[in-house]
């Protein structure tokens, strides 16, 4: 399955877009906010016994500077990669490493984090890549001492994950924009339902909220007299506050979602939805022409407002997802 083609569950996309709201609200320099957001998007996809984000440093060292054995965390430290190891791997082919593609023998050439005599069963490494040039610069690791726990899913997640926190370092919100081509469902300013909408505005509400608590200490301190400067910035951040939730409110379009697809369409979206058929694959599976087949990917997709094909299944009513192509239902009968 091509990965444009791949989707996140819907409970996926709730914590992912959460830590991408988290990653985007960190203040510059503040990496270790950024690291808890990664590593709490992660232990809600799958259980983590350990877990590090790490930065290569010199030819052959790394250097583990957020780390966790289950629920502690550890001290920071630089350790020398094994040859042969993961570490090494990862650096030398930009790629991610999993455990099922070598039963872990790359992974236990190194040493262990924590209690020796446990030792991983289940692990996912993926590089941190220079936003820039594309070369490893670091790499992050979940893992598991119960064998088969992380899933595809979570494996695309962590790598979307590694590239947020970069784009996020750097806080550059043009080369943040392709973190969102393959998914958008998760870009975390994009209001998709009522419930974003509320979240923005609390959001405000919740900058505006410490902005007149900060007022009331120093009024407390230092007398009222002296505020008056502190107290025009929150009448005029009350304003701007005010004028952003009425331009959201504005603004706000719920998804026009069509159930006027023809039975041929509501095929085609959930195949494309449930299993993330591409083109040829519905062809072959519904019996008709690729030609065909991009037709009513078309009208699949301007009739649910959407432009990527991830997106169909997000949007499509759950009453329509819930439907058995007729082609499978006759092959089960």
């Amino acid at each position: 399955m091509a990965e444009a083609e791949s989707r996140f569950s819907p409970e996926s996309v709730a914590i992912l877009r959460n830590a991408d709201r988290r990653l985007r609200s960190a203040d510059r320099g503040d990496t270790t906010r950024r690291y808890a957001a990664i590593k709490a998007a992660l232990a809600g996809l799958a259980p983590l016994d350990a877990f590090y984000i790490g930065h290569f440093r010199g030819e052959s060292s790394i250097v583990l500077s957020y780390i966790f054995d289950g629920d502690q965390r550890l001290a920071s430290e630089m350790l020398t990669a094994a040859p042969g190891g993961v570490s090494h791997w990862v650096r030398s082919s930009g790629k991610p490493y999993l455990y099922s593609q070598d039963d872990g023998r790359m992974l236990h050439r190194g040493a262990p984090l924590g209690d020796a005599e446990q030792l991983s069963n289940d692990a996912v490494f993926t590089p941190l890549l220079d936003v820039e040039t594309g070369e490893p610069v670091g790499m992050i690791s979940s893992q598991s001492l119960k064998p088969h726990t992380f899933s595809e899913e979570f494996v695309r997640a962590q790598t979307w994950l590694s590239r947020a926190l970069m784009v996020s370092l750097l806080q550059d919100e043009q080369l943040g924009g392709e973190l969102y081509e393959l998914y958008p469902e998760l870009d975390s300013e994009r209001v998709r339902t009522e419930a974003d909408l509320l979240n923005r505005i609390g959001e405000r509400l919740d900058v505006l909220t410490r902005t007149l608590q900060e007022l009331r200490r120093s009024a407390d301190d230092a007398g009222i007299a002296t505020v008056s400067g502190q107290a025009k910035e929150a009448t005029d951040l009350c304003e701007r506050v005010q004028t952003e939730v009425a331009e959201l409110i504005r603004t706000y379009q719920p998804p026009v979602v069509s159930t006027d697809l023809t039975a041929r369409e509501v095929e085609v979206a959930v195949l494309i939805a449930r299993d993330g058929s591409s083109n040829a694959e519905l062809a072959r599976r519904l019996h008709i022409s690729e030609k065909t087949v991009k037709t009513h990917v078309g009208n699949v997709l301007r009739k649910l407002g959407v432009t990527q094909r991830a997106a169909i299944a997000w949007t499509l009513p759950p009453e329509l997802l819930g439907r058995v192509p007729e082609t499978e239902a006759e092959q089960e009968s």
